[in-house]
């Protein structure tokens, strides 16, 4: 889409209606899964508990679109309310895709395809740092998709090319370039790795032998994350290998990437100028990236509380920028569905985490193959990824994670379902598959 409008100078009307073919695809996939199982022709599925909350923020969300302006009066623009609804609730259309597709979990091919593509990006983003200056990203017409197309000018303010600001991070007084491989931005490039990095760890320790080819992406994938200097998902990623590491009771292998770790920091010390004072601004709260967080977090808590009902759809983050709304906050995903949907909007969300966190955490505890065990724990850790690293993020702006990890979630969902049934069943007889059946 950069290179469409910003390089061939097409239309931005035609642009956005090619830009659609996601949202459009999305509808008719789902209407497809609905026709396969009207006709008997997918798996049989009965309710599950992130069902109903899914389709319950789903419900909320379309109300509040219907009624926002007629009853509650917030006079929100049709643009900023549409948008509002995509950026969302949409995407979780993809859930109810995954969940008439449970051979997503059961089929290693699902994670090896998944794994090649991650490959993929995390090379082109060390490569890019070689090959790619800034002046070229320029010429392909980046500047002008952020600032015309996307109408995030603010975020482009005050840059000597015109880049995003985050295309940067300061280190030590520094300028440090990010990579930003195909997502064109280092936050864009990173906040997949919510779901990508427990998905290769999965991928790469949870086999009998490891083999060099192997351990060798494993190796690239986690350079391609550094790379990004997206300090909270790095964290984040390092957190989901820890708990990893706890869920598989390897200790040495604890050990070795403790080791590992320490090497790499010293190192970090002694060789980069001005790291030791990136990190104690960081811990202390001084970089400005951690006052603008705070900011938005008390103007979102404070509208919450002044409108526990919400406030309406497209008024939070990047969304209420793209509308040209002044945006009531931002940073923060569950600040987001708090104060646009209110008390009903963030329980509901709650309970979606902990629902699919709950499904993948049985998947992997009693998964009949490897393929399904390795899917339900990198779910588990994505959903641990995205409750941490959504403090400071809305990220599901990423449609990379916010589309992928539901389309996984609803395969794991169903096939979790089936095997609780079907340990249940075997104990104590058959029962009806749904609801997280216990014994």
């Amino acid at each position: 889409m950069a290179v469409l409008f910003g390089l061939l100078h097409l239309p931005p009307d035609l642009v956005r209606n090619i830009a659609a073919w996601k949202e459009v695809s999305l509808g008719l996939l789902v209407l497809f899964v609905i026709l396969r199982a009207l006709t008997g022709r997918g798996p049989a599925n009965a309710i599950a508990w992130p069902d109903l909350w899914i389709g319950g923020l789903m419900a909320t969300a379309i109300l509040f679109l219907l009624t926002e302006n007629l009853w509650l009066r917030f006079d929100l623009p049709p643009a900023g309310e549409f948008m509002g609804i995509r950026d969302a609730v949409y995407f979780m259309l993809a859930y109810f895709i995954g969940r008439g597709m449970p051979e997503l979990v059961s089929d290693e091919k699902t994670m090896r395809t998944l794994v090649a593509l991650v490959l993929f990006t995390c090379i082109v983003g060390i490569l890019e740092r070689l090959l790619v200056s800034p002046e070229m990203l320029v010429s392909l017409g980046i500047v002008s998709y952020f600032s015309d197309f996307l109408g995030l000018s603010s975020l482009t303010a005050g840059t000597e090319t015109g880049l995003p600001q985050n295309y940067w991070t300061g280190i030590g007084g520094h300028l440090v370039r990010r990579a930003g491989s195909v997502y064109l931005n280092g936050q864009g490039f990173a906040v997949p790795f919510i779901l990508f990095y427990p998905l290769v760890t999965a991928w790469t320790f949870m086999r009998e032998k490891l083999t060099a080819r192997v351990v060798l992406a494993f190796a690239i994938v986690t350079v391609g994350l550094l790379l990004t200097l997206t300090r909270m998902t790095i964290i984040v990623a390092f957190i989901q290998l820890a708990l990893f590491v706890t869920l598989r009771k390897r200790p040495e292998w604890a050990v070795a990437g403790l080791a590992m770790g320490s090497a790499m920091f010293t190192a970090l010390f002694v060789f980069i100028p001005g790291f030791p004072e990136f990190v104690w601004n960081t811990l202390s709260f001084q970089e400005s990236s951690t006052a603008s967080h705070a900011n938005d977090w008390a103007n979102g808590i404070r509208a919450f509380f002044e409108s526990p009902w919400g406030s309406g759809l497209g008024t939070t983050d990047q969304t209420a920028l793209r509308a040209g709304l002044p945006h009531i906050t931002g940073d923060n995903l569950f600040l987001k569905y708090a104060v646009e949907m209110g008390f009903m909007g963030i329980t509901l969300f709650v309970a979606i985490l902990c629902s699919i966190g709950s499904s993948g955490m049985r998947l992997y505890r009693g998964g009949a193959t490897l393929a399904e065990k390795r899917m339900g724990v990198t779910l588990w850790l994505a959903v641990v990824g995205i409750a941490l690293n959504g403090i400071t993020a809305v990220v599901f702006n990423s449609i990379a994670l916010g589309w992928i990890f539901f389309w996984l979630a609803g395969a794991v969902v169903t096939v979790s379902e089936q095997r609780s049934a079907s340990a249940v069943g075997a104990e104590h007889g058959p029962v009806p598959i749904g609801l997280n059946p216990v014994s």
